[in-house]
């Protein structure tokens, strides 16, 4: 693929390794096409906002490549920008020990030394109101986020267990305070609810801040993400300064398009296209990106308005403790729902799901350090895939 341009909105361009000064030429002409200029952010305060949602290598491509952070922040430094800060609060606890653990994991604190990029401690946070919210009008948000003037997005294109796309517009739940997360998922247990309040969500913030995104779909994620699925080379950077118009993109080069729906509700809230460019795929992946194992495409869609979906429920994949647990408790403390324990089997502590009060959110498979947590498919659904 060549670079191509998905309305007048995202700039997608070729880019097949973590050379920095490769993405850095790329992001200059992209900053270039939607206005990112010294006029835009001198004198602002400027966050930088990665996916570093679990303590993972680089390599394992569930978190934001540093060389991707580090070429964003040199542009910026180019450009003027005197304000810089890297900021996130990733899945578990929001506190010091943790944000360190994260920044160390994966990369960010080695890069942090060598370009001199401050990395957030800072773990507070603030009330942010938004009146058109329909599922929440009123959000907890890191302070960093909360203070900024402009937030540079740079996410990772991955599929995702629940939400099926994980890419700007999901990145951006990241703000949400630590373990109030989990709190989210419990408060919006289902798809649709989960999904309107992630619109809300990104409402709130683009009400108030200039959000520019960077997706690093130089090595993508698929399968059971974002956390646990299969790095695969797809070679790209897209670059927008929407996020649905991004992720609209990013769901085509998937191919899931039209399947994700907090794009649905984002579209019609916008008034904007679902219908994204032909020519946009990846050139040597035909199919797109494998879904995860908790999707199963039109059957289960087909299923959702019968008897309240509760039909749909049934069918639904749910997440299955694999001999691979260790006891580590991790998954336990990552459940909205608290339907997890710890029990001795044989000698040894191993996690139980009571599924009765399961809302399959993933949260567990998402968070389990170990990978022990698979997707278990209802036995008509793998007579039928």
């Amino acid at each position: 693929m060549t670079d191509s341009v998905y309305s007048s909105k995202v700039k997608i361009s070729d880019c097949n390794s973590y050379d920095k000064e490769k993405i850095r030429l790329i992001l200059k002409e992209h900053f270039k096409y939607i206005g990112v200029t010294s006029e835009l952010i001198r004198d602002k305060k400027i966050v930088i906002k990665p996916n570093l949602v679990t303590a993972s290598a680089p390599s394992s491509a569930s978190t934001t490549h540093p060389s991707v952070i580090e070429a964003v922040y040199e542009e910026l430094r180019e450009l003027g920008a005197n304000d810089v800060i890297i900021a996130e609060s990733p899945g578990g606890p929001y506190n010091v020990p943790c944000l360190k653990r994260i920044y160390r994991a994966t990369g960010i604190s080695e890069m942090s030394e060598v370009c001199g990029l401050p990395l957030n401690l800072d773990c507070s946070f603030r009330k942010m109101s938004f009146s058109e919210g329909r599922k929440l009008k009123e959000f907890d948000i890191i302070t960093p986020i909360a203070e900024a003037d402009i937030i540079f997005n740079i996410c990772k294109l991955k599929t995702h267990s629940l939400t099926g796309l994980s890419c700007a517009i999901k990145n951006l739940f990241g703000v949400i305070p630590g373990t109030l997360k989990f709190e989210m998922h419990a408060a919006y247990p289902n798809l649709d609810s989960f999904s309107e309040m992630l619109v809300d969500l990104n409402l709130t913030l683009m009400e108030r801040k200039k959000i520019i995104s960077v997706c690093d779909a130089i090595v993508s994620m698929e399968g059971n993400g974002p956390t646990n699925g299969t790095p695969v080379n797809t070679g790209l950077i897209l670059t927008s300064d929407n996020a649905f118009f991004m992720d609209i993109a990013a769901e085509k080069l998937a191919g899931i398009q039209g399947e994700t729906k907090y794009l649905d509700i984002g579209a019609e809230r916008l008034g904007i296209s679902r219908i994204c460019s032909d020519e946009l795929a990846i050139a040597d992946r035909p199919n797109g990106l494998l879904r995860p194992d908790s999707k199963s495409g039109a059957f289960l869609k087909s299923l959702q308005n019968i008897f309240g979906g509760r039909i749909s429920r049934f069918f639904e994949p749910k997440p299955k403790i694999s001999v691979r647990c260790i006891g580590c408790g991790k998954c336990v403390e990552s459940c909205p729902q608290k339907t997890i324990t710890l029990e001795m089997k044989k000698g040894k502590k191993i996690a139980k799901i009571k599924y009765g009060n399961c809302i399959r959110c993933y949260c567990c498979q998402e968070l389990c350090p170990h990978g022990a947590v698979d997707t278990s498919k209802n036995f008509i659904l793998r007579s039928i895939h």
